[in-house]
């Protein structure tokens, strides 16, 4: 045991001097995001880092206290801090880092790819979003806050913790804690890399952070790329699967995870095209690059999908409440495309504060984030699981509707119902406007625990699929480091 805690010890002390408080006195963010121009040297391979201790850690896992890490996760994610704001409390709930952690693994481990069964890329394992070029993907905005808080915990178990591990029990632990499925279970033994080089064969968008390199050039615009039939061609083009580099894209858009959120926009000519509407998204159009991105490009059955999407959009929300239009903010790419810190103004961490996304202590983050661009909860109790997705997803009629940030996306058109403080996505309609999805959402709405087991299932094997390991008991079969929270009341 000494050993370990010397290990341990250690990496304690070299955490502490190597984490710089950015503005607003954020602790440990540093631990958690990598700019490029820090890793360049081992991507050009003029520096070498010492290797992940693949073997030490497996050793060192066994005597993890799980118990111990849950409850400082737990006690973290209901922790509210001034630097970033817990959501709830906007949406009439209690303050929880609950969809945040979710988000964070979800879009860590999303990365995954299995091709043919064969050949895997991708995945949590290595820890890559805290290096470029993920950590500039605008899917990924603000989740370098996310890593920032865990920096919390990772200093407090230092070598004791992966980051890879850290990010995939943290978003399960947060599903956990809040009420979620109770068959929900975990293992460890993820390894981290020391820079984001396995990621830049999933694609490169922002470089903001890198250059003077080779590597750093982005192939944001798909070279090879289609529209949808009935599709406006104006909008967005999608990116094939196949481009000429042999680069595999998993998703429609380099930087995003999985789809576009706001679904494809329809032809003026196109069938239920309604020029009196505030957009134009289609949610039937949308089931169909659901359907190509999760189970043709990404392996998952429709199942999974429907399950996955369900529950990952019950827990947090989405987040932009600000009109940037008009103002310094608005030009350009806006500040919140702009990897790896998503700041207005540098040094800050946080939108706007001269008053464009509110004032004071509040301005830029809290209720006034900018994200997505989205704006609202999936729920009405989004720091709690609940089954209102499905539910609200049935009994509704879904309208057009604008985010005060301008992107499109869907309300009630009852203002009244008990749902009306709760938002939709195009690619969340869409899983009511395809018939197979259809059957898998009313199943869902009147089996509660059907579901729970399904997204249980589902989670696990989006947790603990990587390049490293490609199949969901990889890890099981050669850690053993496991738990199914039977020590939580």
């Amino acid at each position: 045991m000494a050993p370990m805690f010397l290990a341990s010890l250690a990496a304690t002390v070299v955490l502490s001097v190597t984490a710089q408080m950015r503005n607003d006195d954020f602790p440990f963010y540093d631990l958690g995001t990598i700019p490029a121009w820090k890793d360049l040297g081992y991507l050009r391979g003029t520096k070498h880092a010492k290797p992940f201790d693949k073997e030490a850690y497996h050793s060192d896992l066994k005597h993890l206290d799980i118990p111990r890490l849950y409850e400082s996760i737990t006690k973290l994610m209901v922790s509210s801090k001034a630097f970033w704001p817990a959501d709830g409390p906007q949406d009439g709930d209690i303050p929880s880092y609950a969809g945040l952690f979710g988000r964070l693994a979800w879009h860590c481990s999303g990365t995954f790819r299995l091709v043919n069964d064969t050949h895997a890329a991708g995945g949590c394992e290595g820890a890559r979003q805290r290096h470029w070029p993920e950590n500039e993907w605008r899917d990924n905005t603000n989740l370098d806050k996310a890593r920032g808080l865990l920096g919390q915990v990772k200093q407090e178990f230092g070598a004791n913790i992966s980051w890879s591990d850290l990010i995939t029990f943290a978003g399960t632990v947060a599903l956990k804690a809040s009420g979620g499925p109770k068959t929900l279970r975990f293992c460890f033994g993820r390894s981290d890399d020391v820079d984001g080089a396995k990621s830049i064969p999933l694609g490169v968008e922002g470089v903001h952070q890198c250059r003077g390199s080779r590597f750093c050039k982005s192939n944001f615009e798909c070279p090879t790329a289609f529209h949808w039939p009935e599709q406006n061609e104006k909008d967005h083009a999608r990116c094939n699967l196949t481009q000429p580099d042999n680069r595999l894209q998993a998703s429609h858009s380099v930087g995003l995870i999985y789809v576009y959120p706001e679904g494809p926009e329809l032809s003026p000519t196109a069938k239920g095209y309604k020029p009196e509407q505030v957009h134009q998204r289609s949610p039937r159009l949308s089931a169909l690059e659901v359907r190509d991105t999760f189970h043709r490009r990404m392996g998952w059955t429709d199942r999974e999908t429907v399950a996955l999407i369900g529950g990952g959009h019950t827990l947090g929300r989405t987040h932009g409440n600000c009109n940037l239009t008009g103002t310094q903010w608005g030009k350009g790419t806006p500040y919140n495309d702009v990897g790896p810190y998503f700041e207005a103004s540098p040094g800050t961490l946080r939108g706007p504060t001269d008053g464009t996304c509110g004032h004071g202590a509040a301005a830029g983050r809290g209720a006034n984030t900018v994200s997505s661009g989205f704006e609202g909860p999936w729920t009405r109790t989004p720091s709690r699981w609940n089954y209102d997705f499905f539910h609200a997803m049935l009994a509704e009629e879904w309208e057009p509707a604008k985010s005060p940030f301008g992107n499109d996306q869907w309300r009630t058109k009852d203002r009244k119902s008990k749902y009306a403080k709760t938002m939709r996505l195009t690619a969340d309609l869409a899983l009511v406007h395809d018939e197979t999805y259809a059957a898998i959402v009313k199943e869902y709405a009147s089996d509660y625990a059907k579901f729970d087991a399904d997204f249980a299932d589902a989670w696990y094997k989006l947790m603990h699929r990587s390049q490293a390991h490609p199949k969901e008991e990889d890890l099981r079969k050669e850690v053993g480091v496991c738990t199914n929270f039977e020590f939580v009341k």
